[in-house]
This record gives structure tokens, C-alpha cells and sequence, in this order.
């Protein structure tokens, strides 16, 4: 028969040296929960001389000395904040370094509660911060899956939103998700890819973050008022997905409903699933014979953002070589039929099917189909004028858009070019002001070829064609995409990845075509370039009647 007594002592003597084991450790007088350690240890039987002296041998006080260096560091005239800034970021150093999940998860007590400096941690933004960084490193840790929960819950939802800790908890996702659309919804600004790029790396955390989001901006979609921008979101998650190798074929098709129709549903799932991504004469065959018939299907079926890219890949790339040209006119009425068809729905069934501009529409872009594949510069300027006016059609500019940059981005495109300005960037500038949904990709394609290297060319010649990239990127300016494009050129100077001698370029040619009143915007972006001595210093005067001179001083009145 077990001895209770003998039990009893046995537990009070493991108490104990669990209590020396804290006791012995560095600074152990200084932890918050040292009272209640004590308390344990007295209980249990121990000595109050030994806690002393265990405590005392022990504490060497770090958090006096850096309280001290602190007040040193003030008398010597540093400024506070730089001062915490340091403590801050050294600590944060250490903290990630030393970070054991398994040790943090044992915080919580045993009746449930948190600590009470946990709440005032995540008041201040750097610590936010850290708990946001070691969350992506530990996606299984307790302590920090209730912390994100504890901050979305304190109000600080927008922070969160790239956190992919956040989308394992569905009030916490759920709640970033309305944050992040709504965000969406009221922003004015010209640049959403960060915030895009957040709600991306969230939703795409799993399938089930992936369609619960698509199903509700589908749902919501619907909406007469906000319906086109939450399409566009829905789109935009799913390209991005797609880059991140993610197959989002299947739920998209299922989303529009093409799974009502089997025969179409087959063609394109057997086009655009991931290990595919490729057009094929037999089934663009099948669908464009269910499209010109009398009664097509719906027109939501062949407005899928990866089909409209194969489509304008397949007719307008000079280096996508055609097996079967006789498939051809299929292809264009494919592209035609989905870019200008609308129809009239009511209350489930279609009342109309709109075709009057589809005839125009494949007209077009029949004519700059066979230019591009042509890819003849005579033959180009023979047709400019029918080219000019073709480019008023928003599927043939981003035709034209994707023929220029496969011929530009060819590294011996400069070696031969004799214009001024070559034709092909003459035609991104009339598609630039045509079309201002576009800028975004042209804007993205002049960066491409400004940081294209030239290394055939001489060193001057690649600055002048350095200038005349910057020129188009002027003109994108002129007609809207201002705020992005001065960006670039600033980031491009404070990473000093461009040669002063553009930025100068652009700064003066940038104020040759703007004239104030500036926006906010303008003037926070454009004012470190305006200001910087090395780039406009030889562009202003003596008596500062300059245009920089007199931007400066519109900023400062």
C-alpha cells in the first residue's frame, strides 16, 4: 500500500527544485510572474534564506544598465527617439532570434489568463510588428495565433491583412477580408498593388481562404453599384493565384456557371488548367461553333481573363508561329465575340443578345493581326492611318501593346532603329492616351525596357535611349498615371539604379509640361527630386526664375 505522506513530500520536493530552476536563471528576480513562483515555493515547503541568496547570486541587472546606458546616451545629447528606436530594434533582434514557440504557448496560466503586458504590447506598432513577423515564421503557436486574434480584435484589422496566421481563424479572416475590400472600394489613389498584393498572399493561404473569397465577390459582384470593381478584384486574385502556381481553373469555370454547359466546361478546362495554360484548334473549334449559332451560350464564358491572354498572345505575338492558319478567323471571332457582345438579362433568362458591334471588332482586328504577324515596319506606316484609328478599340491596343513589347524587348531592336522615335513607342503613347485602363500595363512594360540592358551599344547611345523611354513615360504622366511614374523615377534615385543625368532629364521635362496648382500627392513625390542638388542644381538660375526654383517655392508658401 502507497505511503500518502511519502506521496505528499515527493511532490513538495519536485516543486521546489522546479521552483531553483527559475530561481537560478538570469535576472529571475525581474520576471513578472516571479510573486506568484515564491508563493508556489514557500507552499511547497522551501526556505526563505535560500530563495534570497538563489535570487540575489543571480541577478545581474541588464534592465538597470540599459535604463542607465539610456540616460548616458540622453546626456550626451542624443535624441529620445533615436534613443528608442535603438533599445526597440535591438530587442526585436533578440526576441526573433531567441523565439521559442513552444515556451511562448506557455504563458497562458493555468485558470486561462494572459498576462497583463501582452495587451500593452500590442498597443505600440513595433511590437505589432514583431508579433506580424514571428506569426509567418510560427504558423503553430498558440500564443501567436491568439495575439493576431487579440490585435484584429483591438481595431487593427489593416495591419493583418498579409499575416497568413489571420486566415486560420475565420472571425479574424473574415474581418480583414471586409477590411481589405472596403479599403479597396474607397481608394482614390492610382498605385493598389500593395494592398492587392497583402490580400493576395492571405487568400491564397489555402483553398478553402481561396474559394470562400471568390464566392463571396461573386456573390457580391451582383451588386449594380460596386459589381464591376469587385469583378475586377475577383480577377485580379485569381492572375495572381495563377502566378503563385496555383490551378484556379476549375472554381472560376464553376463561378460563372459554365458548369451548367458540360461541352463548354470540357474545352475550357482542357485550355486553361494550370498544367496547360494553351489554346488548341479542336476546342476553339467546339466553342466557336456553339457561339455563332443561333442561340450561343452565355457571353460570361469567354470573358476569362486567361483566355483573353491566350487569345491576344496566340494572334498578335510575331513569334507564335501559326500550324493551321485555316483556324484563324475562329480565333478572332472567339476574341471579337467575347470583347463585344452584351446581352440583357432578366430575372434569370437572357432577354437580348447585343452583336452590333462585333462585325466592326473582328474587322479590326483581323487588319492588325496580319500587320503583326507580317512584322514589317514598311508595312506598318503603309497603314498607320487605319492603324490609328483601330487602336480606338481597346482589344486590338492591348493586341498592338503585346506585338511592340515582344519586337522592342529584342535585344538588337535599338541597333537598327534610325527614327527619332521609333514607331512602335509612337504607338504605346496613342494607346497611353486612348485607353486609360491600360496605363498600369504599359506603364509596366516601359519599365521592363528602361532596365533592359544594352550592352551592344555605346554608352551614350544608351542613355539616349534611356531618354527616349523616360519621354513615353512623360507622356503617360501627361495623361494620368502622374503619381506611379514619379515614384519610379524617385525610387530609381534613392537606389541610384539610373544615371543622374535621366533623372535630371526627367525632372526638367516633367516641368516643362505641369504647372501648378499640385496636388499633395504630386509635391510629396516630385519635391526630393526638385530638391536634390546633384540632379536640377543645373537646371535653375542665379535670380531663381526657374521653373524648379519656383516649384520649390510653391511648396514652401
Amino acid at each position: 500500500m502507497e505511503d500518502p505522506v511519502s506521496d505528499k513530500e515527493d511532490d513538495s520536493v519536485k516543486v521546489i527544485q522546479e521552483c531553483l530552476d527559475l530561481f537560478v536563471q538570469k535576472d529571475s528576480i525581474c520576471e513578472a510572474s516571479i510573486f506568484k513562483t515564491v508563493k508556489k515555493y514557500f507552499n511547497a515547503g522551501g526556505t526563505p534564506e535560500e530563495v534570497v541568496s538563489t535570487l540575489a547570486e543571480n541577478f545581474q541587472g541588464i534592465g538597470n544598465l540599459a535604463r542607465q546606458l539610456v540616460l548616458w546616451l540622453e546626456y550626451c545629447g542624443e535624441n529620445r527617439a533615436n534613443i528608442e528606436r535603438l533599445v526597440e530594434g535591438h530587442v526585436k533582434d533578440l526576441l526573433q532570434e531567441n523565439f521559442d514557440p513552444r515556451k511562448a504557448d506557455t504563458i497562458f496560466s493555468e485558470d486561462g489568463e494572459l498576462p497583463g503586458w501582452l495587451g500593452e504590447m500590442i498597443s505600440y506598432p513595433t511590437w505589432r510588428a514583431l508579433f506580424y513577423s514571428l506569426a509567418d515564421k510560427h504558423p503553430d503557436c498558440i500564443m501567436l495565433n491568439y495575439t493576431i486574434k487579440l490585435i484584429s480584435d483591438a481595431g487593427f484589422t489593416d495591419e493583418i491583412s498579409s499575416v497568413s496566421m489571420a486566415s486560420q481563424q475565420i472571425d479574424v479572416f473574415s474581418r480583414i477580408l471586409k477590411t481589405s475590400i472596403a479599403t479597396l472600394l474607397k481608394f482614390r489613389g492610382s498605385n493598389l498593388d500593395p494592398i492587392i498584393t497583402d490580400l493576395t498572399k492571405l487568400v491564397c493561404s489555402s483553398k478553402h481562404t481561396y474559394f470562400y473569397t471568390v464566392a463571396l465577390l461573386h456573390q457580391a459582384s451582383k451588386d449594380r453599384g460596386t459589381g464591376y470593381k469587385l469583378r475586377f478584384l475577383f480577377q485580379e486574385l485569381e492572375r495572381r493565384a495563377r502566378t503563385m502556381g496555383k490551378d484556379t481553373c476549375f472554381i472560376s469555370l464553376t463561378m460563372c456557371g459554365a458548369a451548367a454547359y458540360p461541352t463548354i466546361f470540357q474545352a475550357l478546362t482542357s485550355m486553361l488548367t494550370l498544367n496547360k495554360n494553351a489554346l488548341n484548334s479542336g476546342d476553339v473549334t467546339t466553342l466557336y461553333q456553339l457561339y455563332s449559332s443561333s442561340d450561343p451560350p452565355p457571353v460570361a464564358f469567354l470573358r476569362l481573363p486567361q483566355l483573353f491572354e491566350l487569345l491576344v498572345d496566340s494572334l498578335y505575338s510575331p513569334v507564335v508561329k501559326w500550324r493551321n492558319t485555316e483556324h484563324t478567323d475562329k480565333y478572332i471571332f472567339m476574341l471579337a465575340y467575347g470583347v463585344s457582345v452584351t446581352e440583357k438579362w432578366e430575372g434569370g433568362n437572357r432577354r437580348n443578345v447585343n452583336t452590333k458591334r462585333l462585325e466592326h471588332t473582328i474587322s479590326a482586328i483581323q487588319k492588325t493581326h496580319k500587320l503583326a504577324k507580317l512584322d514589317d515596319i514598311q508595312e506598318w506606316y503603309c497603314n498607320i492611318e487605319a492603324v490609328l484609328k483601330f487602336l480606338k478599340f481597346p482589344v486590338v491596343s492591348m493586341g498592338i501593346l503585346k506585338y511592340c513589347s515582344v519586337v522592342t524587348m529584342d535585344g538588337s531592336y535599338f541597333k537598327g532603329v534610325t527614327d527619332t522615335v521609333p514607331l512602335h513607342l509612337i504607338l504605346i503613347d496613342e494607346i497611353a492616351s486612348n485607353h486609360p485602363l491600360h496605363h498600369d500595363t504599359v506603364f509596366t512594360f516601359l519599365k521592363q525596357l528602361f532596365q533592359m540592358s544594352h550592352e551592344h551599344l555605346q554608352e551614350l547611345e544608351q542613355i539616349e535611349i534611356r531618354k527616349m523611354i523616360i519621354d513615353r513615360m512623360v507622356h503617360l504622366l501627361c495623361v494620368g498615371h502622374a503619381i506611379p511614374v514619379i515614384q519610379y523615377m524617385r525610387e530609381c534615385l534613392d537606389n541610384e539604379t539610373a544615371d543622374k543625368s535621366l533623372i535630371r532629364h526627367f525632372a526638367g521635362e516633367v516641368m516643362e509640361v505641369t504647372t501648378s496648382p499640385y496636388s499633395a500627392d504630386f509635391i510629396a513625390e516630385f519635391l526630393p527630386i526638385a530638391k536634390n542638388p546633384d540632379i536640377t542644381s543645373s537646371l535653375r538660375n542665379i535670380n531663381e526664375s526657374d521653373s524648379i526654383s519656383q516649384f520649390i517655392e510653391y511648396c514652401n508658401g
